[in-house]
């Protein structure tokens, strides 16, 4: 079964419409260069709202220790992705206060995972390698890099240039345990498009249902 995480919600209504239609994680950006980052305040406004559902991840790049903790304590996550350089040592402190920790790798090559094996961490998200943007650029990366490594069915988010209609097809190729989109399902950065919400989580539950069928 894959998952659906649908990432730089910032608005009620639309991450509403990604539970009801059977997301099975919300991404909330507080990185402040993020052209999706999402103040505290209006997190905890969605969040309260949405009180049953609890897959939230908090975004974060680079950011200082307590400043992460800080958002994490008053919003009650549970999951923390790390988008930028983190190191080992840094994720490892957050593991062991319990956090679920999301590690994100931008694939540019195969050389881009070669220090993989230094984290042990709750899952990779990985997504396209830019010069420029951190994520969200809508560009897919060489999905043949990961489709053979061990650590994709149990443990993969799926990122990087996903839309409507490629998840289908990068679910069948690569297998991951999870898909995550953000522009591809936008009209703007930040605002969703709900008929490309939709239609994203309609096709990637479609490629899933069709694998138990088979199963």
């Amino acid at each position: 079964m894959t998952y659906v995480k649908i990432c730089g919600n910032t608005n009620y209504e639309h991450a509403r419409l990604a539970v009801d239609l059977g997301a099975n994680y919300l991404g909330f950006i507080f990185v402040p260069s993020s052209k999706r980052m999402i103040t505290v305040k209006k997190a905890a406004e969605i969040l309260t709202k949405l009180a049953d559902f609890k897959n939230t991840v908090g975004v974060f790049c680079n950011q200082p220790k307590k400043e992460v903790e800080a958002i994490a304590g008053q919003l009650g996550l549970k999951f923390l992705q790390f988008h930028g350089e983190e190191t080992a040592l840094y994720c490892n402190s957050f593991m062991q206060k319990g956090y679920e920790i999301i590690k994100t790798f931008h694939v540019k090559d195969a050389m881009s995972l070669k220090r993989i094996d230094e984290y042990n961490v709750s899952a990779f998200l990985f997504d396209t390698y830019s010069h420029s943007e951190k994520g969200g650029s809508g560009i897919p990366f060489d999905w043949t890099l990961i489709e053979d490594k061990p650590y994709v069915h149990d443990k993969l988010f799926l990122a990087g240039g996903l839309n409507p209609l490629n998840v289908a097809q990068a679910i069948e190729k690569v297998h991951p345990f999870a898909v995550d989109v953000a522009s591809g399902v936008e009209s703007s950065p930040g605002i969703k498009d709900p008929g490309l919400l939709r239609a994203f989580i309609e096709n990637a539950k479609e490629v899933k249902e069709s694998h138990e069928r088979k199963a």
